[in-house]
């Protein structure tokens, strides 16, 4: 038996307390990290990849979203998420197939936590099945850890199941290369509103910034990827990227 299928056939559950379902807490995160991202127009057809328990697509269908499709290999998980959402359609196994099933299908593909667990050959072959699957114009949200930000490496192998870590730039390369145009790669420190929340907000400011200077002394600062924040060193990386 391999180790994925040791570790995610109860993926959450082997983190202890550490990915309990706690919909509130999340639900706050995704009105600061989804801020005026979500479209005007309800009638998008959106699926989740690596969907978990289902978190972010109630949230999207508070939003007034109704096309969603939610998809992970965990059976667990998936449990969890139909007792929650009943309006969703929710997917058990691979995010290949289920791409490939659906050409040209979606407006919104997201992906949250998932592409650290690919393999490189793997991920560059998932983005060409995400470009497939996309209608025309339509748009892929990812979102991984910064593996540039300073201790980047408790995230890259705080999780055994971790296979890549991606920059700005490697991101940005990755995407143009697999049919991907315009695009944003940036990152972002997402902190509560709590106290221990708000003291993480400023100490991560000045953090950042001296990262951010010394990756520039590093690589000299010259060239810029259009679209691309690729000194940017806060420790979560999002990119949104269309179709072409």
């Amino acid at each position: 038996m391999s180790y994925r299928e040791t570790l995610y056939r109860d993926y959450s559950a082997n983190f202890g307390g550490g990915k309990t379902y706690d919909a509130q807490l999340q639900w706050s995160s995704y009105d600061v990290v989804y801020q005026g991202m979500v479209p005007e127009n309800k009638k998008v057809v959106v699926a989740d990849l690596g969907c978990g328990k289902g978190e972010w697509l109630q949230w999207m269908g508070a939003q007034g979203i109704k096309q969603r499709t939610g998809v992970d290999l965990s059976p667990a998980d998936l449990a969890v998420a139909k007792m929650n959402d009943g309006g969703v359609q929710w997917v058990e196994g691979s995010l290949m197939d289920f791409l490939a099933d659906n050409p040209e299908h979606f407006d919104i593909l997201h992906a949250k936590d998932v592409v650290e667990h690919f393999t490189k050959d793997e991920f560059i072959e998932f983005l060409r099945a995400c470009q497939k699957a996309l209608r025309p114009g339509g748009q892929l949200w990812l979102l991984t850890y910064n593996a540039q930000s300073p201790l980047a490496g408790m995230t890259r192998y705080g999780d055994f199941t971790h296979e890549i870590g991606l920059t700005p730039a490697s991101m940005g390369q990755c995407l143009r290369a697999c049919g991907f145009g315009e695009m944003r790669v940036g990152g972002f420190h997402y902190c509560s509103g709590s106290i221990g929340g708000q003291v993480r907000r400023l100490l991560g400011l000045g953090l950042y910034a001296v990262a951010r200077f010394l990756l520039k002394v590093r690589h000299g600062g010259g060239g810029t990827m259009r679209g691309v924040d690729q000194y940017n060193a806060q420790p979560d990386l999002m990119a949104i990227a269309r179709k072409a």
